[in-house]
């Protein structure tokens, strides 16, 4: 794989959202990701690998759309499954060429990672916890502030400067939240947490169309990932994705 020397910036777009809609306030963002193959789908930069396969779980995605869904959660048995890589790499190849319109949540606020995977800083008061704690204490519902890393893809995370409020995860404004997204986007995306070891991923199965399950070749565990699927259930589980060095590979 080629390693870029610099860092690469990607500009952004703000009118990817209806200015009649008053549910997001936009703030366009410099993205440097440091992992080139991260860029494949952002912006004209074109990495060789893993784009092809990740167009394929799009044309599933697009398929089930058909049947009403479309919005996702990603998750994996375990951490460092690489189901954070994941969820970034689909909204960016959802959102090619601003084909559709697409928002990244992040809901894995115990081991945020996205905005280091993106190489952009959140602006105080933009975490996605931060702001459901705002409306939990204060009974208001303000336009949520996201940023658009991308021609056509807007983000909602974790900051890594300031404190997280992870227990947000379960209020009903967490829920709220992806319904009115859902409503705004053409495609709605939540990196999840892990699925053993807590209820968090559940708290997003609840909350979302479908769920997709990660895996990584020769790092999985079968029983683990049985284990996943089970607490999950069959009733929004659409898929697996088995992750490896060379990339993703739709199942």
């Amino acid at each position: 794989m080629q390693r870029h020397e610099q860092a690469t910036l990607v500009a952004t777009s703000t009118e990817i959202v209806p200015h009649e809609e008053t549910i997001v306030r936009v703030v366009p963002v410099w993205a440097s990701p440091p992992n080139l193959r991260l860029l494949a789908m952002l912006g004209e930069a074109r990495a060789d690998a893993p784009a092809a396969a990740l167009r394929v779980i799009r044309h599933r995605l697009e398929q089930w759309r058909t049947e009403g869904m479309w919005t996702f959660g990603v998750t994996s048995a375990r951490d460092g499954e690489g189901k954070s890589t994941l969820a970034a790499q689909l909204a960016l190849v959802l959102s090619e060429s601003q084909r559709a319109r697409v928002m990244l949540i992040e809901a894995s606020m115990h081991r945020p990672s996205l905005a280091r995977l993106f190489g952009c800083r959140v602006p105080p008061g933009f975490g996605f916890s931060v702001q459901l704690a705002h409306r939990m204490r204060s009974g208001n519902a303000p336009p949520w502030a996201v940023m658009a890393v991308g021609p056509a893809l807007h983000v909602l995370v974790e900051s890594d400067a300031e404190q997280g409020f992870p227990e947000a995860l379960h209020s009903t404004h967490f829920r709220q939240a992806i319904e009115g997204l859902g409503r705004v986007y053409d495609w709605v995306v939540v990196d999840a947490p892990s699925v053993l070891g807590s209820g968090d991923a559940n708290v997003v199965e609840e909350a979302v169309d479908g769920i997709v399950v990660v895996a990584r070749s020769h790092a999985s565990r079968g029983a683990d990932l049985r284990a996943a699927v089970k607490q999950l259930g069959g009733r929004k589980a659409i898929g697996v994705v088995l992750w490896d060095a060379s990339g993703a590979a739709a199942r």
